[in-house]
């Protein structure tokens, strides 16, 4: 028989079951593993965060969450319950509630009737009795009513309560849509990427939004965020994944210090090794670069170049925007002739849309883009792949459906002299052998990095002055990573190809180019030679805060 010393202390109290479990919960779609068996556990009242570089599975996982995707294995509970098998609607019944990371709101309804929409979950009465328009049902439209103005009234939006909800400036539809969630009941509200697009000023207005509703309505929440200030700010505790596996947890002061997690978004060493990725001859880039914003960023006490290198590209006070959405805030930079040159920074920064802008893909708001002396800011697409500028956009986005020679020959579809497509083509099989030797495989078989290949070849195609390659390493094994990189450098040494270059692996981008400019939020925070940018703790506070 046990017993306990009257002097003892009490036991402590057990702990309260988690809110939300996920143990060993796995998403595959074919054989790609997008989250590979991710314990997290969230206690009822914790603000937790997701974070990791792109592709790291983050939205994937509110959508296994939320049951947009069911678990390929492991398993999801929550309040003790399995979700597997559950539909949308009967999760949000449960109390899991999420907002995306684009807009989703009901963009032609008022914002009085976006929020009733959600308030129909918990309606009391059914369909005899709206059809009949019964007593119970009057009563349960004056207190759904009553509900949306008390929620429309906390969040400063009652006095919009019949303006269409896409009519609303950016942040007012943000607050619409976490009002709408909250209209479900939420024990646990899951917000995806609720920053983006926001300025300062409205993120730190975010910031304390977050935090009140998590008091006013005692709620769970777990948050996906690029924007690190955000996260670092508001979050108790931190998960971090990478390729689908969760490689950290904790506290922001020490996720912030974590070296897996400085790994996962600047670049491991491994991924660079030590050799280095020398330019073409002659091509030597000046130890100062001329940047439009009017300031020297290299080694002022440098020896002057011995000659001037032409300049390929000049962005002047490029701004962007999608909607009401500002992504990119006068950006500007100069590239010379016959350089590689990277712009890094976090998710979210506006890497791929300062790419697509200068491609043709987006049209700036304001500012303008010089190439070789020409002005491309209005061009479309076609006529500036022609001036010899070519794009290899995130995700490759060959034609799947095609040949790998099928997609080379749409490569070079500009081209009316036949001798250089030859001689492209070549070049192509040359840096790229295992292209030859697929020739009539179907693209979208390929590997990860058979398709990078072929998208970088088919740019290639269109014989091009400039290159742009947006995430060469993404989904790629790491084993192929440094291939592609030496082949990248393999380009600009015997082509003279001027390289501007966007990667996550910021390590791996340093290493290659020879000057960077960081990207925070649409905005450029830092610039300088590679070498430099490489030590300075600045690069790492525009990823992970601080």
């Amino acid at each position: 028989m046990d017993t306990q010393h009257p002097d003892s202390p009490p036991p402590p109290p057990s702990r309260p079951p988690p809110l939300l479990e996920l143990d060993k919960a796995t998403v595959r779609f074919g054989g790609l593993v997008a989250v590979n068996a991710v314990d997290l556990a969230l206690r009822e009242g914790e603000l937790c965060g997701v974070i990791g570089p792109n592709g790291a599975g983050k939205t994937t996982l509110f959508n296994l969450i939320s049951g947009v995707y069911p678990a390929s294995a492991g398993a999801v509970r929550f309040a003790g319950r399995s979700l597997a098998g559950r539909r949308m609607h009967e999760i949000v019944a449960l109390g899991i509630a999420r907002t995306f990371q684009n807009i989703r709101l009901f963009g032609s309804l008022s914002v009085f009737d976006n929020v009733r929409v959600a308030c129909n979950l918990h309606r009391a009465t059914g369909p005899l009795h709206t059809l009949l328009r019964l007593r119970a049902f009057r009563a349960d439209e004056t207190a759904i009513t009553r509900q949306v103005e008390t929620l429309l009234d906390i969040f400063n939006l009652l006095r919009l309560r019949d303006a269409p909800a896409g009519s609303l400036p950016y942040g007012e539809q943000r607050r619409l849509e976490i009002v709408r969630c909250l209209a479900t009941r939420p024990r646990l509200l899951l917000l995806d990427e609720p920053a983006a697009g926001m300025n300062p000023s409205e993120k730190i207005e975010l910031i304390r939004l977050i935090r009140e509703i998590k008091d006013r309505f005692n709620l769970t929440i777990l948050l996906v965020e690029h924007s690190m200030r955000v996260v670092m700010d508001v979050c108790e505790r931190i998960a971090v994944l990478d390729h689908g596996v969760k490689i950290a947890e904790g506290a922001p002061g020490q996720i912030r210090q974590d070296p897996a997690v400085i790994g996962a978004y600047l670049g491991h060493e491994s991924a660079r090794e030590t050799a280095t990725f020398p330019l073409p001859d002659g091509a030597t880039v000046p130890p100062v670069f001329e940047v439009a914003r009017g300031h020297a960023s290299g080694d002022g006490n440098a020896a002057a170049p011995a000659r001037r290198i032409k300049t390929m590209l000049t962005v002047s006070g490029l701004s962007v925007s999608y909607g009401a959405i500002a992504a990119l805030h006068d950006v500007s930079f100069t590239i010379p002739r016959g350089a590689i040159v990277t712009l890094v920074g976090g998710n979210g920064a506006g890497k791929t849309t300062t790419l697509r802008t200068i491609s043709g893909l987006l049209r700036a708001r304001a500012g303008s883009i010089i190439f070789s002396d020409t002005d491309i800011t209005r061009l479309p697409p076609h006529r500036i792949v022609d001036r010899g500028l070519c794009h290899v956009p995130e995700g490759r986005m060959i034609f799947a459906n095609l040949t790998v020679a099928e997609n080379l020959a749409m490569g070079a579809w500009l081209q009316t002299d036949a001798d250089r497509v030859d001689y492209n083509r070549e070049y192509v099989f040359d840096i790229f052998p295992r292209l030859k030797e697929r020739l009539a495989q179907v693209a979208g078989t390929l590997s990860g990095g058979e398709q990078q290949m072929l998208a970088i070849g088919r740019a290639l195609m269109g014989d091009p002055k400039f290159l742009m390659l947006d995430e060469p390493s993404l989904g790629i094994a790491p084993r192929l990573i440094r291939t592609i990189f030496e082949k990248i450098a393999e380009i600009n040494r015997e082509r003279g190809i001027t390289i501007l270059l966007v990667e996550q692996n910021a390590a791996l981008a340093l290493e290659i180019s020879t000057h960077a400019w960081v990207l925070e939020t649409g905005r450029i925070v830092l610039d300088g030679p590679s070498a430099r940018l490489r030590e300075d703790p600045r690069l790492q506070a525009a990823y992970l805060g601080g």
